[in-house]
């Protein structure tokens, strides 16, 4: 049984923000670990995404020995037009467990409640840089596909990269 088995995947509360704000922090302290910087990841920011994604979304965290080690959600925009959308997904986690399909096992959980709590959603919208090639992989596996490319969106110290926008449509 694998490391990632002993994990406990459940939804996200409010009350998570203290650890979910220290996770975004080490995460982003890795190069490339995310789009934000661990001093841009504010307590505005994550109590922000936490409550949308409770209010119009999903929201989830994967807890090992009572602490959080990994996140993900998304939520709808809030408007009647992109009702049938939530976006504005993240996925974090943390080094000490990346590696052991954590990742999908997260996703497959969003996606799981999606069909189940929200059957006016039609599809799933993230962003991922072209460098993470691991991540387009996984998003690709899991139903993803891309739907284009933002040229010179995500701005580094190697330069420019493009962000690929994908999208998972409801079977």
């Amino acid at each position: 049984m694998s490391a990632a088995s002993f994990i406990n995947i459940r939804p996200s509360s409010p009350q998570d923000a203290l650890a979910v704000r220290a996770l975004y922090q080490r995460v982003a302290a890795e190069s490339g670990g995310l789009a934000r910087q661990a001093d841009e990841v504010s307590e505005e920011y994550v109590r922000h995404f936490l409550s949308r994604s409770h209010t119009q979304g999903v929201g989830l965290v994967a807890e090992q020995d009572e602490q959080i080690v990994a996140e993900i959600h998304a939520y709808a925009a809030g408007l009647r037009i992109f009702a049938h959308v939530l976006g504005d997904l993240t996925v974090v986690v943390d080094a000490s467990v990346q590696g052991l399909g954590l990742g999908r096992r997260l996703f497959e959980a969003l996606l799981t409640e999606v069909r189940a709590r929200f059957p006016q959603v039609r599809r799933v919208e993230l962003l991922v840089r072209e460098s993470n090639a691991r991540a387009i992989i996984l998003y690709e596996k899991l139903g993803f596909r891309p739907e284009g490319r933002f040229e010179g969106r995500v701005a580094s110290e190697h330069g420019f990269e493009a962000d690929i926008p994908m999208a998972w449509h409801v079977p």
